[in-house]
C-alpha cells in the first residue's frame, strides 16, 4: 500500500532536495553565526525587543534543521550514483579540509568575535575551536562507513528480492561485521568532535540499510535522530526524504561543485557580515 502511494505521488528530485538543504541550513547559520553573537551583545535588530529576537532565532534554528537529514540521506544516494567512488571520497575530505577554518571562526569563537585577525582570533578561542570539527568530517566518516557495508555486502551477503533488506545473510556473525563500520565512525566522529558526530554517521547508516525500504529508512531515521537535542523539529525533512523520486534534476555535471564550495563560502560570508554589524554597532 505504501510503495504504491509512494509511486504515486514522489515528485521531489535529488536537485530539489539539495536546494532545500542549502537554502534551510543558510538559515540556520544566519541565525548560529550572526544573530545569536548580536543576542548576546545586546544587539537587537529591526526594532525588536530581546524576546521577539530570541523567537526569530529559535524558529530560524528549527528551519535549519532540515537541511543535515536531507544532506546523510544525498550522501546515501550519491554512494550509488557516482562513477568514481574514490574521486567522490576525496571531494569531501578536501572540502572537509578547506571549511574548517570557516567553521571556527564562524561558530566556535567566545572572545573578541568580530577580530578580522583570523589568526589572532584563532589563538584567543583555540579551546573552543580545536575542539570540534566541521560537518563534512561527519559526512566523510558516513561515507567511507557505508563504503565498507556494501563491500561486505557484496561479499559476504546473497541477493534476494523477496527479503526484507533486499538480501540474506547465511552466518550470523557476517552481520556483526556488517555493523561494525558504522560503531568504529561512529566512535571517530565523537573523538574527533565532528558536527553531529555519532548521531549523524549513525543516520547515514540507517539510510544505507533501508534504502529498499523508503518508509522504514524515514521513520527509523527520524525516531533516532529527534533523540539528540532539538531535532526533532526536522520531521518535515524525513517527510520530504519519502517522496524522493529517485531522479538527479537540474543540478548535473560540475555544478555539484557549487554545492560543494557554499559550504565554506557561505560561512566565509556570514563572517564579513558579522564584522561589518559589530563595526557598524562600534
Amino acid at each position: 500500500m505504501f510503495d504504491i502511494f509512494k509511486r504515486k505521488y514522489s515528485f521531489i528530485s535529488s536537485s530539489t532536495l539539495k536546494v532545500i538543504a542549502i537554502v534551510t541550513m543558510f538559515i540556520d547559520h544566519v541565525a548560529a553565526g550572526v544573530l545569536l553573537y548580536m543576542i548576546r551583545e545586546g544587539m537587537y535588530p529591526f526594532g525588536m525587543d530581546r524576546e521577539q529576537i530570541i523567537v526569530v532565532y529559535d524558529w530560524m534554528r528549527h528551519i535549519g534543521r532540515q537541511s543535515f537529514p536531507i544532506f546523510c540521506f544525498l550522501l546515501v544516494e550519491g554512494l550509488f550514483h557516482t562513477k568514481n567512488l574514490r574521486k567522490y571520497v576525496l571531494n569531501m575530505a578536501i572540502f572537509s579540509i578547506i571549511s574548517e577554518l570557516f567553521f571556527d571562526i564562524l561558530f566556535k569563537v567566545r572572545v573578541d568575535v568580530a577580530n578580522p585577525n583570523v589568526i589572532q582570533l584563532l589563538q584567543e578561542n583555540w579551546e573552543k575551536a580545536g575542539s570540534n570539527t566541521n560537518v563534512f568530517f561527519t559526512l566523510l566518516i558516513g561515507l567511507l562507513v557505508i563504503w565498507m557495508m556494501k563491500l561486505i555486502e557484496d561479499r559476504f551477503f546473497d541477493e534476494n528480492e523477496f527479503s526484507f533488506l533486499g538480501f540474506t545473510v547465511n552466518n550470523p556473525l557476517y552481520m556483526l561485521l556488517y555493523y561494525m563500520p558504522a560503531a568504529v565512525g561512529g566512535m571517530i566522529a565523537w573523538k574527533i568532535g565532528s558536527d553531529y558526530t555519532f548521531w549523524g554517521v549513525t543516520l547515514i547508516a540507517i539510510f544505507f540499510i533501508f534504502r529498499n525500504q523508503p518508509l522504514l529508512a524515514s521513520i527509523f531515521g527520524y525516531v533516532f535522530l529527534s533523540n539528540m537535542g532539538g531535532e526533532a523539529w526536522a520531521l518535515p525533512a524525513f517527510i520530504l526524504i519519502y517522496f524522493y523520486n529517485g531522479e538527479r534534476g537540474f543540478i548535473k555535471g560540475n555544478y555539484k561543485y557549487v554545492v560543494y564550495a557554499f559550504y565554506p563560502l557561505h560561512l566565509l560570508l556570514l563572517f564579513i557580515v558579522r564584522l561589518a554589524v559589530f563595526g557598524i554597532a562600534n
